[in-house]
């Protein structure tokens, strides 16, 4: 990462820092808590061994709804770049997917599963579903026929087609839909485990919001937060070339 990026990025975490000082000041706890104390629970939830274990349950509901939003989107949405009459049948589908709202279908969940976590898996899958298909659908639609050709020529067998040309074609706006549904993922399942269960991260925002304790939801918020980051820098370590990755580090 660039120097300059990491000073942007330094200024504006402090800048949220000073505002959120500024708000702590001039209103009452129960409106903004104060720094300190939600650093004080972000401490314990971290020193609590039965505390992680409530973020690590979040972590599995969203690998989880990650692996079977991803893993069908990417199966779909390959499968509709290649055929233009499943293009055209899915198309409607993934319209719905997109703009029905996730409370809509996690009532449903409840329903069907029940108050245990799994409908919070399931909205995951449900709301990253449309955003990875429709990204490995257009990839797939814009690789060069030249390249195609090109393999054709060449006497490339179909695994050869898809490793050397499709994918390295798919990759970058794959990983442009990935790091999306990562977000909308992370938001999601801690919204399905507040509305669904009593454990998670969500189910922590839940006790913190009948204990009255501001300073907790928002600690919990931000283990969430850091979560995604986490998870973000993982991808990105699959996906960024290590030749970007080395020039980045020679221009710091």
């Amino acid at each position: 990462m660039k120097k300059s990026s990491i000073k942007n990025n330094c200024i504006a975490a402090l800048a949220m820092l000073a505002l959120w000082q500024v708000l702590s000041l001039a209103y009452p706890p129960l409106v903004v808590p104060p720094i300190p104390a939600v650093g004080k629970i972000l401490a314990r939830i971290l020193s609590a061994p039965d505390l992680l274990h409530e973020a690590a349950k979040t972590l599995g509901r969203l690998g989880a709804g990650l692996f079977f939003g991803v893993a069908s989107g990417c199966l779909v949405g390959y499968v509709c770049g290649l055929c233009k009459t499943c293009r055209e049948l899915c198309k409607p589908v993934l319209g719905v997917l997109q703009v029905v709202p996730p409370v809509a279908l996690l009532v449903l969940a409840i329903i069907w599963f029940g108050f245990n976590g799994k409908p919070a898996v399931l909205i995951v899958a449900v709301a990253i579903f449309p955003i990875i298909a429709i990204s490995v659908q257009d990839a797939v639609l814009h690789v060069d026929r030249k390249l195609l050709e090109m393999g054709t020529v060449f006497k490339y067998t179909k695994k050869q087609r898809f490793f050397l040309i499709t994918w390295p074609s798919v990759k970058p706006q794959f990983y442009s839909g990935l790091r999306i549904a990562l977000g909308t993922a992370s938001k999601t399942v801690v919204m399905g485990e507040v509305l669904t269960t009593s454990s998670g991260i969500g189910g922590q925002i839940v006790n913190a919001r009948l204990n009255i304790e501001p300073e907790a939801i928002i600690a919990w918020t931000v283990v969430s937060v850091c979560m995604y980051y986490v998870l973000e820098a993982a991808v990105a370590l699959l996906f960024v070339p290590k030749e970007q990755k080395y020039a980045q580090r020679k221009q710091s």
